[in-house]
This record gives structure tokens, C-alpha cells and sequence, in this order.
């Protein structure tokens, strides 16, 4: 094979079609160079092979030759190259995770069934020592089953549709007409007929009490004050009870408003059941002993955020099979709320439907990682640990897909890869897919703690948790910018992106003496422990906001050239520090520092007032 060859590969497909041999280019190929008609239009990534010598680094966006360091054999970092490139199936292992099992909570019977073929899989790969390790248990199982909700309008029935007015009814026409009906009979409400006007899209928090099977009844407002209260209490058996809009809040904020009204109502049976009379409670904490359907409120825009019930963990299975201990509690979007109040400002008659299928599993739960290893052949007691969340958050609607089905999907591929070229590294390369991280890294928290007396011998912790972008760099202390630029330097230049119009590089980024932003996922458990973890930071057109912890994360956000970059570069980096003269230099963590998770956050924030629907991916149908 010659020094160069250009593929093309189909973001829709994940096979390859060789395209042309010719001289390495200095910067993106010509369009002559490629092919022309529909297979280029499909086209996501354009792969120049370049060979060992023409390799760059790149650090703090400037490149520059890379250091001179053993790092394996160059060949096989090219057959890992091929591999990635040619013959991906990273969208095949996303499917798997989102498509074919759902969301996958921690604690959920989802979240099991996915460890279970994740396993399989890397057995069917070839990989050694895969098990299933457990870091801790969860007091009651959740699984959230379908969930959906309609609203209804009263509309005044059609005088035709009314018994006795129908001019075509003989028996009405024949009837003898009444002398004095007003004196006769009261006069009747007028009569209506409901109509389904608007489905809904909701979340509800996760361990929180479900509706039961179908609950239908009319909206209220939330009583603002004792004469409110006194006019409606009347009406509130059987109503969802619409509570006002929140401030412009994050989505933290949206959560913890949900968690801190769950709170409220539990404190409140607290101090009636220790001789508090009902009639002394604020107005809301009444409520929580109406015979309501429940509660409903509202986002802040059209995404809907699901969080957990405070104290999640420690619930029991009597706290969740009693409906007696709480009440439904539905987030809608904006425009569902705005929707609902608007009608009531106007007065006219509102009902709503809604079925929450929430089923609970008497516990302890057990709950585990999920690891697998390729043995190394000189140093199997030094470790690269590759690795993403597995667990996601459970929302109607979503899949779990870019939070974090697909760092978990290129932990796998990355996997596959290496043992797909038969690469045999230096030191063990352990994959492991993390649960337990949405609850605040619980899993790998437990892997810390349990595996203590191999800490020395890690050489560095990989988490993909970005998203569906490609990764675009690392932060890391000055200490170990040569060894990670020299690992990356395969990478750059390689993948052109037709939609981006450049190429997916890994930029290694010098922080100094001291390593920054490293908070905010797996990785940051190790720092505080003394390990270099690293978060690959993600580049390219994705909204990660839009899918975030929604209804919206669905596989169809996932952009796939990104994915297949990314597992081959998990797999480059893997096999070269696998095979380096030693282990990644240890540097000094800035204590407290979570800038990753801050920056999301912040993005999150920022993006709330004008929330815009991503543009259809073009690399996918």
C-alpha cells in the first residue's frame, strides 16, 4: 500500500469506499481528488493516512514535530488507523445502548440489561477478566414505563348532537310542546362536549410516585391565599393542580424546584403525624393532604429535565408502594404551561390526562461498573483505564444517547479496535463503563475506593462524557504535555470533515503546573486521588444543550463521523501510552475546581432564553 490513501467515509453507513492513492497533501484534499456524485454528498470524513514520519502534534493550537518517545509500533498505530476508519461500528454499539434498551438509570432494570450486553460483547472481542463489579446498591429499583399526557377543551355541544333538538328526529318534532317549562323544570347547564386538542410532553422526577394507570381531571390554578383556597377547596378533589411558573432558573434550578416541592410535602405529613393540625400548614403544604390528582408545572422553555426525588437512595419499598405517601408531580414544557394557563385566564374549562407507568423493585439493588481488560504483556500491573458513564437519566422520550451512550459506545469501539489488530500493549488497557455518575460519579467514587492498592500503577484515566462531538483536546499539567502529545500525534491531520471543513485534530493544552478543569465526570474521583484523569474535550457543530438531561436526547442527535474519531483516537492514545518507557508524570490538582461541569452548566444557562431545535444532522437520515 502506498504512503497515503483517501476514503471516504458514509456518515449513514459504516463501510468505506476507497477513493484514490496519491501524495500526502499538506492541508485538505482537492475535490478532484475525491469522488464525485451522490457517495460525496453523502460523505462525513475524508482520511488522509499519513505514515509515522509525517506525523504532527499539536499543543496549544500550534503544531510541531512530535517528541521523540517509544510508543509501540508505529505500524500497529496505523493498522489501529485503518481499523477506526475502514470498518467502524460505533454507531452499531449507540444503537445497542439507545435504541434497543432505552434509557438507562442507575438503578433501572434498563441500565442492568445494557451491562449485560456490553459484557457479552467485549467477550465476544476477545477481551479478558469482563465482569461486572459492584460499587454499592440502591435502596429501591425505578423503572419508568411508557408516560404520556393529553389536554382536553370544553366545547358547547352542537344543538344537533343534543337529545330533543334535532329537527330530523321525528320523535322530537311529534312531541307536544311544553306550556311552561321554565316553571317546570330547573334550567340545565349547558352541555359540552370535551375535545382533545394538544398531547404534552412531560417528565416526572425519577422515584417519584406515578399516576396509577390513566388520571384524568380539570386544571386549577394553585390557590394564592386563604380566600382562593376557601373558593376552590370544593373543587379539589380529582384536580391537577397547575402551580405558578418558576423564575428563569437553570436547569438545576428547574430539578430542585420539583425535588424541593417533594420535600415540602413530606416534611408536611412529618409534622402532621407528629400533632401539627392541618388547617395551621401554609396553603402548599395543605395541599399535599387534598384528595388532588396532583401537581403540575413548568420548564422554561420546550425542554423538560428530569431529575431524582431527594434521598433517592435511601428510600424503601413501603415508601414507594403507598400512594398514600405522596402525590404526582408533572414538569411540562412552556408552552404546555402557557397553553393550560392561558385557557384559565380566559375561563374556560380545562382538563388533562396524564399516565406515569412508574414501577418500584424492593431492594437492596446491587449496582455495578462494568470492566474488561486487554492484558499487558510486560507490565500487566500498570494500567490505561478508558472509559465513559453508561447510566443516563430516564425521561419520557429520551434514549440516554449523547449523555452518555456515546462515550460509552466509543469506550467499546476503542475496544474493539485494538483487539480487531491484534495490538498487544506494554501495560493492561482497562475499559470500563462507569453507572452511577448521574447520582454524583457513585461508580467511579467506588472504584477509587475499592481498588486503592492498584492506584500507583495507573498511568492515566480517559473519560469520553462531552457529548456527541470528536475529541478535540485535553487540558493538561506541563509535566505531561510531551508523553499526551506524542500519543495524539497520530491523530491530527487525518480526519478532514466535509461539514466542518477541516480536520478533527486533538489539541493537547498546557495548564501549567497544575492541572485544571477537570471536574465534573468520572475523572475528577481519580484527580482527587492522586491519578491523572483526563475529560476529552469535544469539538464540532453539536448543540449539546438541546439533548442534555431531556426529552431530546435520542440517538438521532448523535453526529457519527465525530464517534468514529473519537473511538480511534481512545484506541490510539490506549495503545501508545499502553506501550510508553513509563508511566504518565503525576502533577498537582487545583482543589475545588469543577470548571467543566461549571462551563456546561453555564452554556446551559446561557442558551435557556432562546433555546433553538439543532439543525438536521447531515451526516445522518
Amino acid at each position: 500500500m502506498n504512503d497515503r490513501m483517501r476514503l471516504v467515509v458514509a456518515a449513514s453507513v459504516t463501510a468505506s469506499v476507497l477513493i484514490s492513492c496519491a501524495g500526502t497533501p499538506a492541508s485538505r484534499p482537492s475535490a478532484s481528488a475525491t469522488s464525485a456524485g451522490p457517495a460525496t454528498e453523502k460523505a462525513g470524513l475524508d482520511i488522509t493516512f499519513r505514515e509515522p514520519g509525517q506525523w504532527v502534534s499539536l499543543v496549544d493550537g500550534k503544531e510541531a514535530p512530535p517528541p521523540a518517545i517509544e510508543m509501540g509500533d508505529d505500524q500497529v498505530t496505523m493498522k489501529i488507523l485503518r481499523e477506526g476508519a475502514l470498518n467502524s461500528k460505533v454507531m452499531d454499539n449507540l444503537k445497542a445502548l439507545t435504541v434497543e434498551r432505552g434509557p438507562r438509570l442507575t438503578g433501572s432494570s434498563n441500565l442492568k440489561r445494557a451491562q449485560d450486553w456490553a459484557s457479552q460483547s467485549f467477550r465476544e472481542w476477545g477481551l479478558t477478566n469482563v465482569h461486572l463489579e459492584q460499587w454499592g446498591t440502591v435502596g429501591v429499583g425505578f423503572d419508568r414505563g411508557p408516560s404520556s399526557g393529553t389536554i382536553f377543551i370544553a366545547r358547547p355541544m352542537r344543538p344537533e348532537t343534543r337529545p330533543g333538538v334535532n329537527t330530523r328526529d321525528a320523535a322530537a318534532n311529534t312531541a307536544e310542546p311544553a306550556k311552561d317549562a321554565a316553571k317546570e323544570a330547573p334550567k340545565e347547564e349547558p352541555k359540552v362536549e370535551w375535545t382533545k386538542v394538544r398531547e404534552v410532553e412531560l417528565t416526572a422526577l425519577s422515584w417519584s410516585i406515578g399516576t396509577n394507570g390513566t388520571v384524568r381531571g380539570p386544571v386549577i390554578r394553585e390557590p394564592k391565599d386563604e380566600a382562593e383556597y376557601a373558593a376552590m377547596k370544593d373543587s379539589l378533589k380529582g384536580s391537577w393542580v397547575l402551580l405558578q411558573a418558576p423564575p428563569a432558573l437553570g436547569m438545576r434550578g428547574i430539578r430542585s424546584m420539583m425535588s424541593a416541592r417533594y420535600d415540602m410535602r413530606k416534611e408536611a405529613r412529618k409534622k402532621v403525624a407528629e400533632g401539627k393540625p392541618v388547617s395551621e400548614l401554609p396553603i402548599a403544604e395543605r395541599l399535599a393532604f387534598e384528595p388532588i390528582a396532583g401537581y403540575i408545572s413548568s420548564s422554561r422553555d420546550e425542554r423538560v429535565w428530569t431529575g431524582a426525588v431527594s434521598g433517592w437512595r435511601d428510600l424503601t419499598i413501603a415508601e414507594r408502594d403507598s400512594f398514600d405517601d405522596d402525590q404526582p408531580h408533572v414538569q411540562v414544557r412552556l408552552s404546555d404551561y402557557d397553553f393550560l394557563n392561558s385557557r384559565l385566564a380566559d375561563g374556560e374549562k380545562v382538563e388533562v390526562e396524564f399516565n406515569l407507568d412508574h414501577k418500584f423493585r424492593a431492594g437492596p439493588v446491587p449496582e455495578y461498573n462494568v470492566v474488561a481488560e486487554i492484558k499487558g504483556s510486560k507490565f500487566p500491573d500498570e494500567y490505561v483505564i478508558i472509559s465513559g458513564h453508561l447510566d443516563s437519566w430516564d425521561g419520557p422520550g429520551s434514549q440516554g444517547a449523547t449523555d452518555n451512550g456515546t462515550g460509552s459506545a466509543v469506550t467499546l469501539e476503542a475496544a474493539r479496535i485494538l483487539k480487531a489488530v491484534g495490538a498487544r500493549p506494554l501495560r493492561t488497557i482497562r475499559f470500563v463503563l462507569w453507572a452511577g455518575e448521574e447520582q454524583g460519579l457513585l461508580g467511579s467514587k467506588g472504584y477509587v475506593e475499592s481498588h486503592k492498592d492498584e492506584l500507583a500503577g495507573i498511568s492515566a484515566v480517559f473519560v469520553d462524557d462531552g457529548g456527541t462531538g470528536y475529541q478535540g483536546g485535553v487540558q493538561v499539567a506541563s509535566p505531561q504535555v510531551e508523553m499526551l502529545a506524542a500519543a495524539t500525534a497520530p491523530m491530527n491531520n487525518v480526519f478532514f470533515s466535509h461539514f466542518d471543513k477541516k480536520f478533527l485534530n486533538v489539541d493537547v493544552k498546557n495548564t501549567g503546573e497544575v492541572m485544571k478543569s477537570h471536574g465534573g465526570s468520572d475523572h475528577h474521583s481519580f484527580n482527587q486521588a492522586g491519578v491523572p484523569g483526563f475529560f476529552w474535550e469535544e469539538g464540532g457543530r453539536a448543540d449539546y444543550q438541546f439533548g442534555w438531561h431531556t426529552q431530546n436526547d435520542k440517538i438521532n442527535l448523535a453526529i457519527e463521523e465525530y464517534l468514529i474519531q473519537s473511538a480511534t483516537n481512545s484506541a490510539v492514545v490506549a495503545y501508545r501510552l499502553g506501550c510508553a518507557p513509563t508511566l504518565l508524570p503525576r502533577a498537582k490538582v487545583e482543589a475545588n475546581e469543577r470548571p467543566n461541569m461549571l462551563r456546561r452548566e453555564q452554556r446551559q444557562q446561557n442558551s435557556e432564553s432562546t433555546p433553538q431545535q439543532p439543525a438536521a444532522n447531515p451526516s445522518r437520515s
